[in-house]
């Protein structure tokens, strides 16, 4: 990734890309209903992520990922789904605690981490389909 954000604009930016996968641009109302946040804070995450040129927002507009944005929104879902699926297939961990951890994990670990955990998950089970990571 390029320039290191914190794990709440990270959290944004996760949900952007998720809601902009089901759609190019996203509403702030969606947005916010889906991160489960006010408008406001909402308001103020877009600011910095547009700030950091990994959205672009114009007044009253639609929030939409730069092409920088979208890189970063795919690692940090990835991350995520690498860390789900990993924790659940091979620690045996039910889905919520394994979707509340690889949330918290997913800002932590490094590339070169997430790499080695997805070539040791590749190798217990084959199972590259459940997310998408490229170097």
């Amino acid at each position: 990734m390029g320039k290191k954000i914190s794990p709440s604009k990270e959290e944004y930016l996760k949900a952007i890309y998720r809601l902009s996968e089901q759609t190019k641009f996203v509403r702030s109302i969606d947005l916010a209903d889906y991160l489960g946040v006010t408008k406001p804070s909402v308001h103020h995450a877009v600011t910095a992520l547009q700030e950091e040129g990994l959205v672009i927002k114009p007044l009253h507009g639609e929030i939409c990922l730069t092409q920088e944005g979208e890189k970063q929104g795919q690692i940090l879902s990835a991350k995520f789904q690498l860390l789900r699926q990993l924790l659940i297939d091979c620690c045996n961990v039910n889905e919520q605690t394994a979707s509340a951890d690889a949330c918290k994990m997913e800002h932590l670990i490094s590339e070169e981490t997430t790499f080695a955990l997805k070539n040791l998950l590749d190798r217990i089970e084959g199972a590259s389909a459940h997310y998408k990571f490229e170097k």
